[in-house]
């Protein structure tokens, strides 16, 4: 008579065939889900980005609105008005060019801008931070002498 205690049984027995099939499944369940997690949460990030790429854009063109109507009550031939016209004109390009384009489309330009023109894109990120960095001092400021003055 053979003993078949310990023979596949027990903590020592290696998983059974059943065990790793259904490893398996479980893993492939998490990667799906997580998949659909990683594409919801890309999803939103997009739409949030378009809105306040769409917003961008309302405000630049609102800008572009008063600048030209400034320039129109200044123009009296110093080129003062031509100029401020002009600006105009090119904050109203650049409105219609963020309302025309998804972020996806925008984030490709940019990636390419930066491949093609790696010097050009530093210089234009290096001052758009000085640019960032100067605003929010200036708001600092401002929150300061209204303290002072409260």
């Amino acid at each position: 008579m053979q003993s078949t205690v310990g023979a596949g049984s027990g903590p020592s027995a290696g998983p059974g065939p059943g065990t790793t099939g259904m490893v398996n499944e479980a893993a492939q369940v998490a990667k799906e889900r997580a998949h659909a997690v990683w594409d919801d949460a890309k999803e939103t990030t997009r739409s949030k980005l378009n809105e306040q790429k769409d917003a961008a854009a309302q405000g630049l063109g609102d800008v572009a609105g008063a600048l030209r109507d400034a320039a129109q009550r200044r123009d009296d031939g110093d080129g003062l008005g031509r100029l401020g016209a002009s600006a105009a004109d090119g904050l109203e390009r650049l409105s219609g060019a963020l309302r025309s384009k998804d972020v996806g489309t925008m984030l490709r330009d940019v990636e390419s801008f930066a491949r093609q023109q790696p010097v050009a894109f530093f210089g234009l990120a290096l001052a758009a931070g000085f640019l960032a960095v100067r605003f929010v001092k200036s708001g600092e400021r401002r929150d300061e002498e209204q303290q002072t003055w409260t």
